[in-house]
């Protein structure tokens, strides 16, 4: 068992997930643990800075991760949409497929392990139990660690842990997010494993368009069982079922760090706060969330469809904009007919062509209509450089494939509120070429939005002055 702790690191002025290890184990057993995660590069997996003891303890220092747990959504708010489901399950597919390419087989895939991050990425953390090449220390104790309700039937059997191992795990993770439990979901342990080990898994009653993968995945005969490639192509497919919906960025971001010094280990014991999330059920069942009473702020779904190259044809003209230096309003723009003034029960408010559907998907308000798409995210955690926090998101969203054809217009910091940057960009989905705006912007130090602007690209000049209109429009809460 474990816990993590939110601490602080002093000298570089950040956030960690400071985690100490409970179990009666040797002083090697928390650097199995950090040799498996520092083997993988990729942001779908929670990177590890540093490991140290102090006064008879072991700690590893981690990424700290904003985050709802998927267990925790599903707990809270109950299964999730196939292809809701489906992208997750791309997410962590990657970071397997990262984590095998490095020789680091994961071994307790589940949704406790998956976190559904505040800046849109999914990661794959608690490498506890992780089979590394190489290291005798991951098997010679003749343990089988993990939660058996997500375990394959090859480990419970034989222990074996192999790359097809952990795809059984992600099928059956995927299976819970859809039925709300595994497809193994008995009283107690022993019938637990019982279960896994002899009887075939549970039939889901709402896969949906998942239901061909988990078909795949949850083969009890490894042989049998689909790889990573067929499980991508089947993962794709659900999520291209659903209906069209805007890839917004989430605002808030915390980017990855450099090593933590050894120096410094006295002051992340002395700076540890209260535990964030104590402990969770199983072995390698620990993780670190957001405080309880922290909005989450989530990312919306992305667009998965296949792309044609096209050169984007035009930019905007972001500085038309008016400019509210210090976070003070200036005077509205006058309300065009057709249009409505929208104000948000969270406060903000701002113009809208009246007649488009207002929906809302997490923390993101969306207006749809005449082909374009508006969104509206907001985070209490502002990022000190906008322009950065953009090229991050950018950088990730891209390397995951989410905006295919991708060809980016510009991004650069604009005059708007305290500190604001564009993100112009062009994608192809469904054929057609779109063109976006993503503005995100800080209005105080406990306060920053996003607005997200799509339209077809042929269209965008026409568009463009809507936007504007929005951008001017635009006050937040308490202005």
């Amino acid at each position: 068992m474990g816990r993590v702790w939110l601490a602080r690191d002093e000298m570089l002025r950040r956030d960690v997930a400071l985690k100490e290890i409970m179990l009666p184990v040797n002083e090697e057993a928390p650097l199995r643990e950090a040799r498996a995660a520092a083997r993988i590069s990729h942001p779908g997996v929670a990177q590890v800075y540093d490991t140290f003891s102090d006064d008879g303890r072991s700690w590893i220092v981690m990424e700290y991760v904003p985050s709802r747990s998927l267990q925790a959504v599903l707990d809270t708010d109950g299964p999730l949409p196939p292809e809701r489901a489906a992208e997750i399950g791309l997410a962590v597919l990657a970071a397997l497929a990262a984590a095998h390419a490095s020789g680091v087989r994961h071994r307790d895939v589940k949704p406790a392990n998956v976190l559904l991050a505040d800046d849109g990425r999914v990661v794959l953390t608690d490498f506890g139990v992780a089979a590394v090449d190489g290291d005798s220390l991951a098997t010679s104790s003749g343990l089988i660690l993990g939660s058996p309700q997500y375990m394959a039937p090859e480990r419970v059997r034989s222990g074996a842990a192999t790359p097809a191992a952990d795809l059984w795990s992600l099928g059956a993770t995927l299976f819970a997010s859809v039925e709300g439990h595994s497809p193994y979901a008995r009283r107690s342990v022993m019938e637990t494993v019982t279960a896994v080990a002899s009887e075939e898994p549970e039939r889901p009653t709402r896969a949906g368009a998942l239901d061909q993968a988990l078909d795949g995945l949850l083969r009890k005969d490894p042989a049998e069982r689909i790889g990573a490639a067929e499980t991508e192509r089947l993962l794709r497919a659900a999520v291209a079922t659903q209906p069209a919906r805007a890839p917004v960025p989430a605002i808030s971001r915390r980017g990855s760090a450099p090593v933590v010094g050894r120096r410094r280990r006295s002051a992340f014991i002395a700076a540890a706060v209260t535990a964030v999330v104590v402990v969770a059920g199983g072995v390698g069942g620990w993780l670190a969330s957001r405080p309880a009473d922290k909005p989450d702020v989530t990312a919306a779904p992305r667009p998965t469809t296949s792309a044609s190259a096209s050169p984007a044809r035009s930019s905007s003209a972001p500085s038309s904009a008016p400019v509210r230096p210090s976070g003070q309003a200036s005077a509205a723009p006058v309300l065009p007919a057709g249009w409505t003034r929208y104000r948000d029960p969270t406060g903000f408010s701002l113009y809208v062509p009246r007649g488009w559907t207002r929906s809302k998907e997490g923390s993101i308000v969306y207006f749809r209509g005449a082909g374009r798409v508006l969104g509206i995210d907001q985070t209490d955690k502002p990022q000190p450089d906008p322009v950065a926090d953009w090229r991050g998101k950018a950088g990730y969203r891209v390397a995951r494939g989410d905006f295919p054809a991708y060809h980016e217009v510009h991004i650069r910091a604009v005059k708007y509120f305290r500190k604001a940057a564009d993100w112009e960009f062009t994608f192809t989905r469904s054929g057609v070429r779109q063109h976006v705006n993503n503005r995100g912007f800080i209005t105080s130090p406990t306060q920053a939005y996003g607005i997200y602007w799509q339209c077809p690209d042929a269209g965008w000049q026409s568009a463009e002055k809507d936007l504007r209109l929005v951008f001017g429009s635009f006050r937040p809460a308490d202005d």
